[in-house]
């Protein structure tokens, strides 16, 4: 199957490296001493492009003209497997690759879940420099595959639990500022 997905940049040594640490040190501890397998994996995102509409502040909406309203475009690339959205400053590059479907975990949500958690992201982000309400509606919407080393720990046997820990392998982090 032929899929858009980001460039992988981590190689599997060095993911075996990351895995080997056990991720924190409570999982060293735990989990250190079992055999660990490797699986790379495609997991679903959706790069959504939207177009906020919105105007400065109340005093000048008493003024202007209703179609005077500012517009702009913002992005932002929502996770399929837990609906969480993050923002991008700048477009995406992806690569085209053949892939067996075994390989590829599809987003669990529906196409609508998806919308509102980029719009309410977005709206949070937006309203605190702009101070007004914004309306967003979607410009395009595709489907991007990220690539990620799976390390499960122990055996997998059907069943029972295993201990997993995703690795990125594309290079690209997700971080969270408070």
């Amino acid at each position: 199957m032929k899929i858009k997905c980001f460039p992988k940049t981590m190689s599997e040594t060095q993911a075996m490296k990351i895995a080997e640490r056990g991720g924190n040190i409570l999982g060293r501890v735990l989990f250190g001493n079992k055999r660990i397998q490797l699986k790379l994996m495609y997991l679903e995102s959706r790069y959504i492009e939207y177009e906020m509409t919105f105007s400065t502040n109340v005093i000048s909406n008493l003024f202007k003209k209703q179609n005077e309203n500012k517009k702009q475009k913002i992005r932002a690339m929502v996770e399929g497997t837990r609906c969480t959205a993050s923002y991008l400053p700048d477009g995406i590059k992806v690569v085209l690759k053949d892939v067996r479907e075994e390989d590829i975990q599809f987003s669990e949500f529906t196409d609508e879940q998806i919308i509102g958690k980029g719009k309410d992201m977005c709206r949070r982000m937006v309203r605190r420099q702009v101070g007004s309400y914004i309306t967003m509606d979607v410009i395009s919407m595709e489907s991007v595959y990220r690539p990620y080393y799976i390390a499960f720990y122990g055996e997998l046997v059907e069943g029972t639990k295993v201990r997993y820990l995703p690795i990125q392998a594309d290079g690209n982090e997700v971080k969270r500022t408070i």
